[in-house]
């Protein structure tokens, strides 16, 4: 994409506007320095931690997830339970109304950690695909009549349980067993 930036739009312009490209070039090779080099230290510090290898033990579950985690919540058993933990990132069912008037679904009120939320979207997706428990719980909601989405949020909800577990216990993830397969 950079030799293809260089040679099509550069090599047309006048010499200002080849160097602008020039530099932009070399910064999108900066970023993506950084970036591969803040990866490997997410990495380097997620297998040191023990709570962080504990957390990539279930399926679907990196080791970005596992930090971003552990970096919005700290510990997720510091929370009492896994309904709180649930509730804290918010992928809990709420009733919206205010007095007499009451909210559609469509509305969007904020509630809970969006940036945990949008953390967790991929590897729900990824768990929907690779664990079996969560790919089980997934379809017996859609068979039961549920919306795509608001069965991806109670998966959601489940993945959390299971790190809420992890956290709690301080052992490696085990699989239930489920009578779907």
């Amino acid at each position: 994409m950079i030799l293809a930036a260089k040679q099509s739009v550069g090599s047309l312009q006048t010499a200002p506007f080849e160097l602008e490209v020039r530099y932009a070039c070399q910064d999108i090779c900066e970023m993506r320095q950084r970036a591969r080099r803040l990866e490997a230290d997410i990495l380097c510090r997620i297998n040191s931690h023990n709570l962080g290898k504990l957390l990539t033990t279930i399926e679907g579950v990196s080791t970005l997830t596992a930090a971003a985690i552990i970096g919005e919540t700290g510990d997720p058993a510091r929370f009492p339970n896994a309904a709180m933990f649930a509730s804290y990132v918010g992928v809990v069912p709420r009733l919206h109304h205010s007095g007499k008037r009451k909210f559609s679904g469509n509305a969007a009120i904020p509630l809970g950690n969006a940036r945990l939320r949008r953390a967790l979207w991929m590897p729900v997706l990824v768990g929907i695909r690779v664990n079996p428990w969560l790919r089980a719980h997934y379809h017996r909601l859609r068979a039961a009549g549920k919306r795509p989405k608001v069965a991806m949020i109670a998966c959601m909800r489940k993945l959390l349980a299971a790190v809420y577990s992890v956290a709690k216990r301080r052992r490696p993830f085990v699989q239930p067993v489920t009578s779907e397969m």
